[in-house]
């Protein structure tokens, strides 16, 4: 794909600098979600950390839980 890691320091300066909604896309799970924390981001995309797991529903409660802790 064309995607690109970017640095916490540039999704910040970024979600600082636009005035619309900014999303984190891109090999974010439960393990590394809460690193987003500060950034500023307006929500996440974690569609295979949810369909990867066998329980879909315990995933989705677990995701939905640690990203309320990025308010």
């Amino acid at each position: 794909g064309d995607a690109k890691n970017i640095s916490y320091d540039t999704l910040k300066a970024i979600t600082e600098a636009v005035n619309i909604p900014v999303v984190a896309i891109g090999g974010i799970n439960s393990e590394n979600i809460l690193s987003l924390k500060g950034t500023g981001v307006d929500g996440v995309a974690v569609i295979s950390a949810i369909f990867s797991h066998e329980n879909i529903y315990d995933a989705t409660h677990k995701l939905r839980k640690l990203a309320e802790e990025l308010i």
